[in-house]
């Protein structure tokens, strides 16, 4: 059957809908090894009736033993189905997994529900909302937009029966399912503010990996990452990540740390983006300042006396914020811990300060800032991620996705709907320019060249897509298709 570029918008949560575990358990960046499926101990029945191949117990506690190069990696156990970007991607992503929910919350109601549940049962077993549900990922979160996702589906709740969205009677009602999951998002808040977790003295978040040494899906999905950089350090020597012929462990741990923000890699963060572990990114502390706005909201709804905790909350963090705020420009930048400085590169994580509120009650810093961000970054296309060629695929020349949907979504948010529309329509048009000539979606684009056309010396080489779409990208296309 061929598809339209619209039905393939449409079709997009089905065509890459993984319905039991036995259908995710095969990892193409892990080739040739056997599937395992892990689930903790309380789960383990439940896990077999969903495939008919062994689960084992996963050992809770023994992160570490997944660490080690001779680990038996593996699928961790959900209790829900669930859409997988597609192509390498072949389990459930976190931040990937919100955009969806975003997308299709009205006309998916049960199955973007169980998107939401399926994250809110990782911060109960796994104690976060995991980068994805493999045992490689244990050691690490994605960027935090799980409060969003289920103020979301709350709200498309109030629209209609909530058997729609529950048919099973797992949960009474909407206001018990959201009582639950405000249970679930306040102990996530918990892990994003632990000491771990915490930029210096600065009172913001940071982007943090618990694992140690080899990132394990590096090794046979980005041959030469590990080879590169000692070269690089060989020319460029810092002994901080590289010393007597080896890698350090801090450079692992900033490795690591890199990939819990979704940007693996970029040159916004030096080389391999390996300051990222030292500073304050704007883009996180964001989204959690949106986040403590919507536990506060969610608080309201509940009757739950600490409604007003959290608004208090997001006041202390915007005011921590306030040394990353330029005020000739009005961009929030991210703050380097060492250096004591705003780094200044240009980035499209510009916008999520938009997304998340930090403009409201100031219409001319929104303004100024929108102008700047757009001067800096937008192209015929849409936004590209930044104006630096490092060689790495969150970077200048690619346009990502979720990067455009912060931007549109940003800008309507804080009243520049103009900019919001163009920057939504340039993004639709190159999309639908590409599926003509090649018949799908893809995971990004050449803001440059406006195509799909990728090469890149940090990450991996191919621009992925399956079944001629790929998950985030359907559905921002949706979501830009409303703006």
């Amino acid at each position: 059957m061929t598809r339209s570029f619209q039905q393939v918008i449409d079709d997009t949560p089905q065509l890459l809908l993984r319905k039991s575990l036995s259908d995710s358990a095969p990892d193409p960046k892990m080739a040739g090894t056997i599937p395992v499926i892990y689930a903790i101990d309380a789960d383990i029945e439940q896990a077999k009736s969903r495939t008919g191949d062994t689960v084992r117990v996963l050992p809770l506690g023994d992160m570490v033993g997944f660490q080690k190069p001779d680990a038996v990696h593996g699928l961790l156990y959900l209790p829900y189905p669930y859409v997988v970007p597609g192509g390498r991607f072949n389990e459930m992503y976190g931040w990937d997994s919100a955009f969806p929910v975003f997308a299709w919350a009205d006309s998916h109601p049960r199955l973007m529900r169980e998107q939401a549940d399926n994250q809110l049962y990782q911060i109960r077993a796994y104690g976060k909302v995991l980068n994805a549900n493999r045992t490689y990922y244990l050691s690490r979160s994605q960027p935090p937009l799980i409060a969003a996702m289920i103020l979301r589906l709350w709200q498309a709740a109030q629209k209609r029966d909530w058997r729609d969205f529950d048919p099973d009677s797992v949960y009474a009602d909407a206001e018990t399912w959201l009582a639950a999951a405000y249970r679930d998002l306040v102990s996530y808040h918990g892990y994003w503010t632990a000491r771990d977790r915490q930029a210096g003295e600065t009172g913001l978040a940071r982007y943090w990996d618990d694992g140690d040494g080899i990132a394990a899906e590096v090794l046979l999905g980005e041959p030469g990452h590990y080879e590169h950089a000692m070269e690089h350090f060989k020319q460029h020597p810092d002994e901080r990540f590289y010393k007597d012929g080896v890698l350090t462990a801090v450079y692992y741990r900033a490795d690591r740390a890199m990939r819990a923000s979704g940007f693996d890699p970029t040159g916004h963060w030096g080389y391999g983006a390996l300051e990222c572990l030292f500073h304050a990114p704007a883009c996180l502390n964001a989204l959690l300042y949106r986040m403590e706005g919507d536990l506060g909201e969610i608080a309201d709804i509940l009757g739950a006396a600490d409604g007003d905790e959290w608004r208090t909350r997001q006041t202390q963090r915007k005011s921590a914020m306030q040394p990353m705020l330029d005020p000739a420009t009005g961009l929030y930048h991210d703050y380097d811990t060492i250096r004591k400085s705003r780094n200044t590169k240009p980035f499209a994580t510009f916008f999520h300060a938009h997304w998340a509120g930090l403009y409201e009650g100031d219409a001319g810093l929104a303004k100024k800032a929108a102008d700047t961000a757009l001067t800096l970054l937008e192209t015929p296309y849409g936004i590209m991620t930044s104006t630096e060629q490092s060689g790495s695929q969150w970077d200048f020349p690619y346009g990502w996705p979720p990067l455009q949907y912060f931007a549109f979504e940003g800008l309507r948010r804080s009243g520049q709907t103009e900019a919001a529309k163009r920057v939504a329509r340039k993004f639709i048009a190159l999309a639908e320019r590409v599926f003509a000539e090649r018949a799908a979606l893809f995971e990004k684009y050449n803001m440059r060249d406006g195509n799909a056309e990728v090469s890149v010396v940090h990450g991996y080489s191919t621009n992925v897509t399956e079944s001629g779409t790929f998950l985030w990208t359907a559905a921002v296309l949706k979501l830009a298709q409303g703006i």
